[in-house]
């Protein structure tokens, strides 16, 4: 099927070969072994539109369009931690399939009576109040709405992505009658990059079958090409953000195009911004640490807790860029990344063996530096090891978490699946010849595994686990620099709270019970002042844990 993809959205495969303009240039050499200086190219460098430039008027930023990084935004001033940067109603945006029937396609709002299109049995709002707000925009495109699930199902394309394509046409039509200035224009999405030549062809292919059907659906005043539809499917495929509902934990209720956050927040491994979803459609961008005066305010769109190979690999896939920010520019031995795919070395067990990072032509074609490696040095020490028996280790390693993973997936066997995920993570990750502790496997067996102990009744074992994730954050934070004010953080902390919140309510007498409630409210609190940064005093998630913690009566 050709899915929708958002930025929040994981891909742990190279899909297909990417166009020469993906590629890293190689320094020409001359017979003689000098560097020959190659010729500069007169690159002519737009300057910023006054539009996008009034939209960032009232916030501590400053547009740029550099060779080296394109358009990007920087900080005008120091900033502390949470700071609002930008703000931006989409041009559109749509509640996913499975949420449709619980918020409101206007406001996101939960859903506690139903008003429903009784055309197109598409669209639900929380009021008439709504439902007349998005008359003019639904209308347009209600009667395509009708049809747009048997069209996805005949095409193998993804409804929610054809459902936000007819919204965005029929924007752009709303663009070409009136002026909407609280609403994001659709000229802007056409700045945005599609990355259409490097979308793989057979996604492409049905895409384009759906344009045509839909197409038919449409009113004159609203076609468009088959293949400027295509590159619209391509451009929210490279561009989407998902936003999040009010009370579960990564959980993206509804997408949308954001061109002012997508064109000016630039991605980076090490963020110091995250964005945040809210009511009526939002998207927020914010500090989640402090920045100095002119530093540029970067993203992640990705795991930051992947080893580097791993998260160059997924942008290339899904964002079609070669990452050069500066924790991937960083030279391995200095980087936090060492670790997370690293075996402790045999001499000094004082570091790890490095596995250099694979370069874009050998990870272009599924291959990496760790498979073709024949020896790896110790970063510390210099004591060699052979290649075979590093990755013996590593193996050993990956073929416990596929098992693990396999029993609980496949099998929904939580207890072998669990005891496997265990003995992964027992290793104590600092002795000659582990895994690191800081690995990413290790991170990513943790979670499974408190997930296999609350299932399987082990309270205690899921808080022991929790803690752990939480552990190995804060040594992420530490040890490499990395943000610890992220949404994941906070979820992790709520979850443990919860996790304690019930083991008080087991517990068989009062004592045991006040323990469990005290460690719970501290998660609380813990949780609470990371959303506070994260999403704001106001957000309703922060309000949540505010609410968790008034509760505890200790």
């Amino acid at each position: 099927m050709a899915e929708l993809k958002t930025h929040e959205e994981e891909e742990s495969k190279l899909n297909d070969k990417f166009a020469e303009s993906c590629k890293v240039e190689e320094t020409a050499k001359t017979t003689n072994g000098k560097k020959k200086k190659s010729k500069k190219k007169n690159v002519v460098l737009e300057n910023i539109n006054p539009f996008y430039e009034k939209a960032f008027a009232s916030y501590p930023v400053h547009l740029k369009n550099t060779k080296t990084k394109g358009r990007h935004a920087v900080a005008s001033e120091e900033l502390r931690e949470g700071v609002t940067v930008s703000l931006e109603t989409a041009t559109a945006f749509v509640v996913r399939s499975e949420f449709i029937a619980q918020n409101c396609h206007f406001c996101l709002a939960d859903l506690t009576q139903k008003v429903i299109c009784s055309n197109c049995s598409l669209s639900y709002y929380c009021s008439e109040t709504c439902s007349s707000k998005d008359h003019t925009l639904h209308q347009s495109v209600c009667n395509a709405f009708s049809q747009v699930q048997a069209i996805a199902r005949a095409t193998d394309v993804d409804v929610d992505l054809l459902r936000l394509m007819l919204l965005l046409l029929a924007r752009r039509h709303m663009d070409s009658q009136s002026n909407q200035v609280d609403v994001t224009p659709f000229w802007c999405v056409e700045d945005l990059l599609s990355h259409v030549e490097s979308a793989p062809a057979a996604f492409k292919q049905v895409v384009t079958a759906a344009s045509e059907r839909l197409l038919n659906e449409l009113p004159e005043s609203l076609q468009i090409p088959v293949e400027d539809m295509v590159s619209l499917a391509c451009r929210i495929n490279s561009n989407a953000h998902g936003l999040g509902d009010n009370h579960s934990r990564n959980t993206d209720v509804a997408l949308g195009l954001f061109p002012l956050g997508a064109l000016f927040f630039n991605h980076g491994c090490n963020p110091n911004t995250a964005f945040v979803g809210l009511p009526n459609g939002q998207l927020a961008f914010r500090t989640i640490r402090s920045v100095q005066k002119d530093e540029e305010l970067v993203v992640s769109y990705i795991d930051i807790y992947s080893d580097r190979d791993e998260r160059r690999q997924e942008l290339l896939a899904t964002k079609h860029f070669w990452c050069k920010c500066k924790r991937c520019a960083n030279p391995l031995e200095k980087s936090i990344d060492r670790f997370l795919q690293g075996v402790v070395c045999n001499q000094c067990e004082k570091d790890v063996y490095m596995i250099p990072a694979t370069n874009i032509d050998l990870l272009m074609k599924g291959e990496r530096s760790l498979m073709i490696e024949n020896t790896f040095k110790c970063v510390s020490c210099g004591h060699e090891l052979e290649g075979q028996i590093l990755r013996q280790s590593l193996d050993e390693a990956y073929s416990k978490y596929a098992a693990g993973m396999a029993y609980i997936k496949q099998k929904r066997d939580y207890r072998r699946g669990g005891q496997q995920l265990e003995a992964l993570t027992k290793k104590s990750g600092h002795k000659k010849g582990d895994i690191h502790f800081l690995h990413s496997i290790r991170f990513n067996s943790y979670i499974p595994l408190m997930n296999c102990m609350r299932y399987n009744g082990n309270l205690k074992g899921a808080i022991e686990a929790n803690k752990s994730i939480l552990s190995l954050m804060e040594q992420y934070a530490t040890v490499g620099g990395l943000p610890s004010n992220t949404s994941e953080h906070s979820d992790y902390w709520q979850n443990l709270g919860e996790l304690c919140e019930k083991m008080a309510n087991e517990s068989p007498n009062a004592t045991l019970k006040k323990k469990w409630l005290k460690e719970a409210r501290h998660a609380f609190v813990q949780a609470f002042n990371v959303r506070v940064v994260t999403f704001g005093k106001m957000h309703l998630k922060t309000q949540h844990m505010q609410q968790s913690i008034d509760k505890i009566k200790l």
